[in-house]
């Protein structure tokens, strides 16, 4: 079993066809499928179940891939290890960012990276907390830049806030609400209002900003996965969504899109990065904290 036949299979699974596979890891199809096919001849078992158009794990194949990801994982450890004891500011990082954060706060945070390290390459995935503590936990993600609702404390994990934020409703610049004095949060129960996010995940938030404030959530909404989709939809009609006060940062006169200037108290949220605390931390990793803490805003005194 080598190390490139594990990474091989770990694309296969994560793309779905060994075709993405193959242009994911700048390899040919013949190249990916044989080394796939030597592994399972060594293991004497079937790795993915072929179908028409796609592959999916076989539960042998899945539970391979989960610990192949492990390996992977602890591998890039071992760089990140020696090039810290030589004092390399170089490697690949991998970072995964919620939607709203993903506005702001991290593409200043980059920019200036790559700008300073142009070397290091970044991969960027979409997950939102708590979905992608199971990924820093594995080591898939160095870095998760999240929006949390609480404080999180967790033995394996490092925690270091950015932002202390609160959600606000949000509308179109040219919405009948805008400069609308006193403005309270049940004056908005009549309206409607888009969701964004995950499926169960993004109602839960919408509905405890209602619950806190001992009131029924609205029951007349669009639920949408993609925060830009949303945004559009907010944008060209009367919807009302929730969003973190930090997007509008630098960007209020700009954006079609502004907060509603609301008197009612809003949830508090936390913007940090996470990463796993029993490892030594990659130079790039490092270096790429400290441009994500001079992009945050000051914090109150």
């Amino acid at each position: 079993m080598k190390l490139d036949q594990l990474r091989n299979l770990v694309a296969v699974g994560r793309a779905g066809s060994v075709r993405q596979a193959s242009r994911d890891l700048n390899l040919s199809q013949p190249a990916v499928t044989r080394s796939i096919k030597i592994l399972e001849a060594e293991l004497g078992c079937k790795l993915l179940h072929r179908l028409s158009h796609s592959v999916i794990p076989t539960p042998s194949g899945e539970a391979l891939i989960r610990r192949a990801i492990v390996i992977n994982a602890e591998l890039n450890n071992a760089i990140n290890e020696i090039e810290n004891i030589e004092g390399v500011t170089t490697g690949d990082i991998s970072v995964s960012a919620s939607p709203t954060v993903a506005i702001n706060l991290m593409p200043t945070a980059i920019l200036n990276l790559k700008a300073a390290h142009p070397q290091i390459t970044v991969r960027i995935e979409e997950l939102v907390y708590p979905h992608v503590l199971p990924a820093v936990r594995s080591g898939e993600i160095d870095v998760a830049v999240c929006l949390m609702p609480e404080q999180l404390i967790a033995d394996d994990l490092e925690i270091d806030v950015l932002v202390q934020d609160e959600l606000t409703p949000a509308v179109r610049s040219n919405h009948p609400l805008v400069n609308s004095l006193g403005l309270q949060l049940n004056d908005l129960l009549e309206e409607e209002w888009v969701i964004f996010g995950r499926r169960g995940e993004s109602r839960d938030i919408y509905e405890q900003t209602f619950r806190l404030n001992k009131m029924d959530p609205p029951q007349s909404t669009i639920e949408c996965t993609s925060f830009t989709c949303a945004l559009s939809l907010v944008e060209k009609s009367d919807y009302i969504v929730l969003v973190p006060k930090q997007i509008f940062a630098d960007r209020e006169q700009t954006w079609p899109i502004v907060p509603l200037d609301l008197q009612t108290p809003m949830q508090p949220w936390t913007i940090a990065a996470i990463t796993r605390a029993d490892i030594i931390m990659s130079a790039a990793s490092r270096v790429f904290i400290e441009e994500l803490r001079r992009a945050a805003p000051p914090k109150p005194n």
